[in-house]
């Protein structure tokens, strides 16, 4: 059968691997934790990438508004001085937005930050209602009421994409639960 040297070697096999699996374990936990931090980072990284979209689709919104709104160069020459400026007032706002972010994405983002970002999305924010109430003054009567038209029209696209997606969202739901209750019995 087995001798006594036999089984000293297969034990010692056995813990010689035992041994190189235990020692590595504690070089993948700081790789686990990296891989973490990058999906993290990747993650507030899409996040901030898609407010982005969602402001430029705004912008691209109005942008198609005044474009229907026929403006004469005069206009847009006004409209594109007025938003200028307002830019130059936030900069500093958005610089400071912008590195709280980074804050955020590297972890040391506090409950001061928090606070002082929201202050400065809304020093931001009315300044870019102040970029459209200006602009708004530059319109003629007629401009101005094709303006209130296309926002009509664009509530009512938006209001009818939610309900979609509201339908979507419940029967996703109702299939989740129908697919549980088919493993549960």
């Amino acid at each position: 059968m087995f001798s006594i040297k036999r089984l000293a070697v297969i034990l010692g096999m056995i813990s010689a691997v035992g041994m190189v699996a235990f020692a590595q374990q504690p070089a993948q936990a700081p790789a686990q934790e990296g891989l973490r931090r990058e999906r993290m980072e990747r993650r507030e990284r899409h996040r901030e990438g898609r407010g982005e979209r969602m402001k430029m689709r705004g912008h691209r919104e109005r942008g198609l508004a005044l474009r229907e709104l026929n403006l004469s160069d005069a206009q847009r020459e006004q409209i594109r001085a007025i938003t200028q400026r307002r830019l130059e007032v936030t900069k500093t706002q958005r610089e400071e937005l912008a590195k709280l972010r980074e804050k955020r994405v590297e972890g040391t983002f506090a409950a001061a930050d928090e606070a002082r970002a929201r202050a400065l999305r809304e020093e931001i924010g009315a300044a870019m209602e102040g970029i459209r109430l200006e602009s708004e003054g530059v319109l003629t009567a007629e401009q101005k009421a094709r303006l209130e038209q296309l926002k009509i029209e664009r509530k009512a696209k938006r209001e009818e994409r939610q309900a979609e997606r509201k339908v979507r969202h419940e029967q996703r739901l109702k299939d989740r639960q129908n697919r549980l209750n088919k493993n549960l019995f």
